[in-house]
């Protein structure tokens, strides 16, 4: 990112919310049982989805913004990418056997290929995000097992289509649909990031691809023949079975509006205390989600998740565990150090972007 004097705070705000959106939805949805209740691996909820949408985005869109400051190398840049892609999937994997595909190996499966696609043109990372979306499709409609809940692989029998599901459809922190947001914030980067007016031609857009999302929806549900979604309302859901297109559209274009918007609207945030919470929070985004790993891994662990099924006790535990998510980098700064855990060994073993 360029250096704290001409940085965007907006972007900051955004990734802020994009952490708290993730941290609410996957306490609730993982640790309470509402997976099982209002969820099936046909549906994508319009709201909760938006924030890992969100975050991946601006995951993508970061590393093209870095790609324009000149002070730094784009060749260290890229390595560094590669290597922190690295550390990610590593600490993934640690979690793996209680939390199998969670946010930390899908993060890092995604940086891994920066050094590869992060050059490429703008039309390229199109076509590859186009066939993509073709192939998350093309994948559903061959049967292969999508999951909304944290489940080993399964390869009895040789069956590579479990192998496939676990890879791209385990859980909401698979790869599919998830990287698509990630190359479309790659491409938003490239463009002018700083929004004239409070509605940019590019939000203008953002809305139009809103809209249309719904529209795609509508024409996948009557191509779907399945009669319990026809049954069900999908007021606050997308179909799964040609979601990539309708939910894609909608999470690209939602995403860019809520960038434009914060950007806009946080340009001259002078506010300290709610300065040094975003600084904060952003600076340590993968630290963030290292200590609500742990606490979800933990509760996974160590109590009877059956508990939280209780509509009040899942939403007490939901409130204490994202205040203690958010509260413990600000005690980890105050008494280890300035860098959260996971930037620490980010740059301990990938050393730093810049020159």
């Amino acid at each position: 990112m360029a250096s704290s004097s001409s940085r965007l705070i907006g972007i900051d705000v955004t990734y802020v919310m994009a952490l708290v959106g993730c941290v609410i939805y996957g306490y609730t949805y993982t640790i309470g049982d509402l997976v099982q209740n209002s969820l099936t691996h046909t549906k994508f909820n319009v709201v909760f989805d938006v924030f890992p949408a969100l975050f991946f985005f601006l995951n993508g869109f970061t590393v093209t913004l870095t790609m324009r400051d000149r002070r730094i190398s784009n060749r260290k840049l890229l390595s560094y990418s590669g290597k922190r892609g690295s550390v990610l999937l590593l600490i993934g994997l640690m979690f793996c056997a209680v939390w199998p595909m969670n946010i930390f190996i899908a993060s890092g499966m995604m940086f891994l290929v920066i050094p590869f696609v992060a050059q490429w043109n703008n039309v390229l990372i199109r076509v590859i995000t186009l066939l993509t979306v073709v192939f998350g499709v093309t994948l559903l409609f061959l049967d292969v097992p999508a999951h909304t809940t944290y489940t080993l692989p399964s390869l009895g029998g040789g069956e590579i289509y479990n192998g496939l599901g676990f890879l791209f459809f385990n859980g909401y922190y698979s790869l599919l649909p998830w990287v698509v947001f990630f190359f479309a914030g790659l491409i938003f980067g490239r463009t002018d990031v700083r929004p004239k007016g409070w509605l940019p031609p590019s939000s203008v857009i953002a809305v139009l691809l809103v809209v249309a999302a719904f529209f795609v929806n509508g024409y996948a549900k009557i191509l779907d023949t399945d009669a319990l979604l026809l049954r069900r309302s999908d007021l606050f859901f997308m179909n799964i079975r040609l979601l990539f297109p309708s939910f894609c559209l909608y999470g690209i274009g939602l995403s860019i509006f809520l960038l434009n918007a914060n950007i806009y609207l946080f340009r001259r945030l002078t506010a300290p205390k709610l300065l040094k919470f975003v600084q904060t929070i952003s600076s340590m985004k993968y630290s963030v989600v290292l200590f609500y790993t742990l606490i979800g891994v933990v509760t996974l662990t160590a109590t009877n998740v059956e508990f939280f099924s209780k509509r009040l006790a899942l939403s007490v535990y939901v409130v204490l565990a994202t205040v203690l998510t958010f509260y413990l980098p600000f005690i980890w700064r105050k008494k280890v150090t300035e860098q959260g855990p996971m930037e620490y060994l980010i740059k301990r073993i990938s050393g730093s972007a810049k020159k």
